[in-house]
């Protein structure tokens, strides 16, 4: 630390800036933010003094030093940062209209790579199961972006960007992210990640007839919240569940069992595929649903005081980066605080 610096704390972690700054060049090492670069064909065919990967590690750094403005975040960078900086014989700072030029250069694709090899790394055997299956849970989180007129167009009215999110249970890790306009298509991001041996836990949202019937279609088996009750020839079980058709927002009827969500806000039921019950019985499922372990994706300082950090960016593929970023800086910052179990743990017998 240079003399006279104060050493500030990223908010929830407790971890030094600059700590966390080490930490995201320990899981995305210059080797592999080259890789993702060459990948994306973004790098330079001559020298900048803002070049491809300094400008990766400057947008993964705007959720670490969050409060600090372009230049003084550049600073921190090339301060802490040996061999970022370019020697061109430059002798100004790159400017905040410069820096969002090298942004904008950048583009999505990068931290889209970036995001998608730390997810992939994620999805090992260690995750926790239930009864052979793992739980992932299907999260929508709605971000509000600056209120531009780009933001506007691509986002729909209020400026929300809608992130649906396949976060595993247990350790918050997100192995999949789709980035759309608020209330976009949920099925897209099921696309990403094999479903066969999945227990997909869907969030607050209307029974989707079109999304069950997508996961069902991948492989997944599902848990629901549900705010109808089923039809009354529904047929009882020996668990408390009930076998029968449920509504669905379009009006269809799904077949599942519905037993009750015991406390908590929202829905007082859940629908799960499983339709055996001693393949699941339902206290067991009820508590994997209230449990929500890993759910929430706060463990890297996604929220502060409860709500959502919104991005700077007043262009829409640059809010999309700068979420990406997000989700890198997650897996970094959430693998080292959260840190992943020496075996598969199992949860009710599995």
């Amino acid at each position: 630390m240079r003399s006279g610096d104060r050493m500030t704390h990223h908010p929830d972690t407790g971890l030094s800036q600059r700590v966390a700054l080490g930490v995201l060049l320990r899981s995305f090492p210059p080797a592999l933010v080259d890789a993702v670069l060459d990948e994306a064909d973004r790098r330079e065919r001559r020298q900048r003094l803002l070049p491809a990967r300094l400008m990766v590690y400057f947008t993964l750094g705007m959720w670490i030093f969050k409060t600090l403005s372009y230049e003084q975040i550049l600073a921190e960078l090339l301060g802490t940062v040996p061999g970022l900086a370019v020697a061109n014989g430059a002798e100004e700072p790159a400017t905040a209209a410069a820096i969002g030029r090298a942004r904008r250069r950048l583009g999505v694709e990068p931290l889209r790579l970036l995001f998608e090899r730390a997810s992939g790394a994620a999805a090992g055997p260690d995750a926790e199961r239930y009864r052979g299956l793992r739980p992932v849970w299907l999260r929508r989180l709605d971000v509000s972006t600056p209120a531009s007129p780009a933001n506007l167009a691509a986002f729909g009215l209020g400026a929300h960007a809608s992130m649906n999110l396949l976060i595993e249970h247990g350790t918050g890790r997100v192995l999949a992210a789709d980035i759309a306009a608020a209330g976009g298509s949920p099925e897209r991001v099921l696309e990403q990640v094999p479903l066969g041996d999945v227990l997909l836990i869907v969030d607050e949202r209307p029974l989707c007839a079109r999304l069950w019937t997508a996961a069902e279609r991948l492989g997944a088996e599902q848990l629901w919240p549900l705010a109808v009750a089923p039809a009354a020839a529904a047929t009882r079980l020996p668990d408390g569940s009930a076998l029968g058709k449920v509504t669905a927002d379009d009006g269809s009827e799904l077949v599942a069992r519905v037993f009750a969500r015991p406390g908590g806000d929202g829905p007082a039921r859940l629908a799960a595929s499983i339709l055996d019950h001693r393949l699941a019985p339902a206290t067991e499922l009820a508590g994997l649903y209230a449990a929500r372990a890993g759910a929430d994706i706060d463990a890297a300082g996604v929220y502060r005081d409860g709500d959502f950090l919104e991005p700077r960016s007043k262009d829409p593929e640059m809010v999309r980066q700068e979420l990406y970023a997000m989700l890198c800086v997650h897996h970094a910052i959430g693998d080292l605080i959260t840190p992943i179990p020496p075996s598969p743990r199992r949860i009710h017998g599995g």
